[in-house]
Formats: C-alpha cells, sequence, structure tokens
C-alpha cells in the first residue's frame, strides 16, 4: 500500500507518497488544472490511499479521486495540529505531513459531500 499527502491549492498541487513502511519514495509539486492533477493521482501504482485537507472544492476532489484511490481520507482541517501548529510551514512538509498521518490512521476526517461518509 502507498500512502499519499496531497497539499492542494487552485493552480498546484504538492503530493508526498510513502510506501508500506511510511518510507518517503518521492515529492513534488505540480502547476496546473485540478483534472491534471487528478490525471496524475490515476498513474499512481496500485494499490494507494490518498489524504488532502477540506478546503473550498473537496467534494470534487473526493469524488474524482475515489475512481482511482482505494482510499480517500478528507482531513478536517481545525484537527490537524500537526501541521497548524508547526513553525515549519510549507507545501511540501504538509503534504508530507498528511500521508504521515495517514500511514498512521491519525488523520481526523470530515464526512464526504453529497455521499455523506468518506471511502474507507
Amino acid at each position: 500500500m502507498f500512502y499519499v499527502g496531497l497539499d492542494v491549492h487552485w493552480k498546484q498541487m504538492t503530493y508526498c507518497v510513502l510506501d508500506e513502511h511510511g518510507k518517503l519514495l518521492e515529492a513534488r509539486t505540480l502547476k496546473g488544472t485540478w483534472d491534471s492533477m487528478i490525471k496524475k493521482m490515476e498513474a499512481f501504482p496500485r494499490p494507494f490511499q490518498v489524504c488532502y485537507e477540506a478546503s473550498t472544492g473537496y467534494g470534487y476532489l473526493h469524488e474524482q479521486l475515489s475512481q482511482s484511490a482505494d482510499r480517500v481520507v478528507v482531513a478536517h482541517p481545525g484537527q490537524l495540529r500537526l501541521i497548524f501548529r508547526s513553525k515549519r510551514k510549507n507545501d511540501r512538509v504538509d503534504a508530507e505531513k498528511l500521508a504521515k498521518l495517514l500511514y498512521l490512521g491519525e488523520a481526523e476526517l470530515v464526512n464526504a459531500p453529497e455521499t455523506g461518509a468518506v471511502r474507507n
């Protein structure tokens, strides 16, 4: 299983991939539309899980990522103390922390829009 943390913005996405042992495999920033970013996720090796922070448009991302990921976790931003209390904060650091929270099973979930629950 691969664990992918995403730090998503309107025009760019930073992702971090951990292997089944929690070891960092890849971290990159992609510029472009959400659809181009989603295509990158579709090319990830299987099986993989994705975690990203809830923000504007998170329902669309959940719907699209659920088509290729084995599990999509939408993390509650208010509960992500690991990120918000950190003095070292940037997109890559945030993506890696989200991947680690996913790997450890520690991301606080929000309900996915339209489906009423996060796919597990």
